[in-house]
């Protein structure tokens, strides 16, 4: 669920950018939109210049007021509709393209009135010429007057509006994205537990609905693809299992004849010393092909997880002291009484005597006797084997060591392969039966290039 957490983070981090830079754009051109009116308003239209140019151009001749060209210019080029000028008593003394049906002179009130709002439909700017009013009219197509008067308490408050604004927008801007990161979250999560479930290997049913609803009904099939498939292995590693048992059940017992009668021709009066030694073969290497079929049959059932572990307290000292004892037994056994050259030397320390774990002793023993019978095995001309007990970091190791060939790199590389170039039959059986208790069989390269083992084992102990 942490990556799930992180999908929607991400999401509302990325919502909550979107919605800042949305916001801070807003602003940005409701300023420039603001500067662009004003500075239309103040200066094309308006023209307040124009007014005070154009009040500069009036003169009086002949007891008649003259507007000279250079002001007939600037009333042209700023585009005002009509133009009069007022004098004091109210009375038009100069018109300029002045509409039909407009009074000749207005009372005090009536300039009150216009100057601030409209005269006969037309927005009206004015302007103070000396002794004379200048009235000029706008175009009511593009301008309308509004008027507003703010005290000085509304104006200073105007930065504490701002502020509230800004803040009301932050909390309306978070409450925003909480809601939609919760509703992306409330999708999201069920295809997060159906993920677990799929790597578990467990069947997954999800709603297909939704705004994850394709997503659901995808990894639906995917899970009912996949427990199909899970079927048709268990069903065929089963079959697989129950037929390696069966045919190792068929073969022990001719192969329990062979050794019988093969252990008896060599112990016959009737045979020749050559003719006994053939059938010490014979038994020996029947034997071999029964510990073969005993380790596939094991191995088959770790595999596929058929085989149960027996846990019980038992003491990692006394098994390595009585798989010692087994091999060097059988080396007795195979060399008939004779001293067998090989030696097997068991490094346990004091404080590992008293040490208990739970453990499969059987199975710990076969991994044992197939480590320490590897090295026993392929150095037929004798070897030193050196079996170290220690305890490191809550774990159980067993080192094995020998003076002889050690493990091929060949053999440590195909681990993992099946292939014929190598039998390795027992190293595996001896890597699932530590792996069944939590472990792992480590290869220790050496500086000849081959490797020596150790098993790491991950199980409950308990100390005296």
């Amino acid at each position: 669920m942490k990556s799930l957490f992180k999908i929607i983070s991400r999401y509302s981090v990325t919502a909550g950018m979107i919605i800042g830079v949305i916001l801070i754009s807003n602003i940005a051109v409701f300023v420039a939109v603001g500067y662009h009116n004003m500075v239309s308003a103040g200066a094309p239209d308006f023209k307040r210049s124009a007014l005070e140019s154009v009040g500069k151009e009036f003169y009086q001749e002949n007891d008649t007021w003259q507007l000279s060209d250079t002001g007939r210019q600037e009333l042209k080029e700023a585009d005002f509709k009509w133009c009069m000028a007022l004098d004091e008593h109210g009375e038009v003394v100069w018109e300029w393209k002045l509409p039909a049906g407009f009074d000749r002179s207005y009372t005090i009130s009536e300039v009150a009135r216009f100057s601030r709002w409209y005269l006969h439909d037309y927005p009206v700017a004015v302007w103070e010429a000396g002794k004379l009013l200048l009235v000029v009219g706008l175009d009511p197509e593009f301008f309308f007057r509004y008027s507003e008067i703010l005290t000085l308490t509304n104006f200073t408050m105007i930065p504490q509006y701002v502020k509230w604004a800004l803040i009301v927008n932050t909390i309306v801007i978070i409450v925003f994205v909480f809601l939609l990161g919760y509703r992306f979250y409330q999708a999201l999560k069920p295809l997060g537990r159906g993920l677990e479930k799929l790597s578990r290997e467990e069947e997954v049913k999800l709603r297909e609905k939704g705004m994850t609803g394709i997503l659901a009904a995808q990894l639906n099939r995917t899970s009912e693809i996949l427990q199909e498939q899970k079927k048709r292995l268990t069903k065929r590693d089963l079959a697989r299992t129950e037929w390696i048992a069966g045919v190792s059940h068929d073969i022990r017992t001719p192969l329990a004849l062979i050794v019988g009668y093969t252990d008896r021709l060599s112990k016959s009066p009737n045979l020749n010393q050559e003719e006994k030694a053939l059938a010490d073969a014979v038994c020996r290497q029947s034997l071999v092909i029964r510990q073969l079929i005993t380790d596939l049959n094991l191995t088959s059932k770790l595999a596929y997880e058929a085989q149960p572990l027996n846990k019980k307290e038992c003491s990692p000292a006394l098994i390595l002291r009585e798989c010692a004892a087994d091999i060097y037994n059988e080396k007795i056994e195979q060399d008939k009484g004779q001293e067998p050259e090989v030696d097997v030397e068991l490094l346990i320390p004091a404080d590992m005597e008293k040490v208990r774990i739970f453990a499969d002793s059987g199975l710990l023993k076969r991994a044992l006797r197939n480590l320490i019978g590897n090295s026993v095995r392929h150095n037929p001309g004798g070897c030193q084997v050196m079996v170290r007990l220690y305890e490191k970091n809550e774990k159980i190791y067993i080192s094995v060591k020998d003076t002889g060939k050690g493990v091929p790199e060949l053999v440590v590389q195909n681990m993992d392969n099946q292939t014929d170039k190598v039998h390795i039959m027992g190293l595996r059986l001896a890597r699932q039966i530590v792996r069944a208790h939590g472990g792992e069989l480590i290869f220790e390269k050496r500086e000849s290039g081959t490797y020596d083992v150790t098993l790491e084992l991950s199980v409950s102990k308990l100390h005296p």
